[in-house]
């Protein structure tokens, strides 16, 4: 589980304290979720655009449970209309999807799986790096530009 600090100590004691029927490991706020998620078969969050963009990479199919809105909302159809997940605020309808996924909708996860690998983006960050070397370019000599910008991403175009 990971989850902001703001959730920490109280829901983590809480899930402690509750009788698991299967096994459970409550970790708190997690600093590596990465490697987290490079474990999972799918992966149940709300809407952040990191988050996201990480599951997609991963080639995971995405439950997402809520979203930030305005800045968030728009992730929401992104990820439903391209097959790469859904979208519920229901913890039943939740497990529901995921016992589903797992027993006997799997080519639905296996499909969802392939979507998100298909609108994924790994290069993103360098294209927009490009971007702002070109825009820094139109506008005259880098004398001009901060020189830690430059510096930090000339290695990379």
């Amino acid at each position: 589980m990971g989850g902001g600090e703001g959730m920490g100590p109280v829901l983590k004691s809480t899930l402690e304290s509750h009788e698991w029927t299967i096994p459970v490991k409550v970790r708190g706020f997690e600093t590596q979720m990465e490697k987290w998620m490079g474990a999972c078969d799918c992966i149940i969050t709300k809407a952040g655009p990191g988050t996201i963009a990480e599951a997609l990479i991963r080639g995971l199919p995405i439950i997402l449970n809520d979203y930030i809105p305005g800045q968030e909302k728009g992730n929401v159809p992104y990820v439903v209309d391209n097959g790469a997940g859904v979208f519920t605020r229901s913890p039943n309808e939740t497990a529901k999807i995921v016992t589903e996924w797992f027993c006997t909708k799997t080519d639905e996860r296996e499909r969802m799986s392939e979507n998100a690998l298909k609108v994924a983006q790994p290069e993103a960050v360098f294209d927009i790096i490009k971007d702002i070397h070109e825009l820094a370019r139109a506008r005259g000599p880098l004398a001009n530009t901060p020189y830690v910008l430059t510096a930090s991403f000339s290695s990379l175009i």
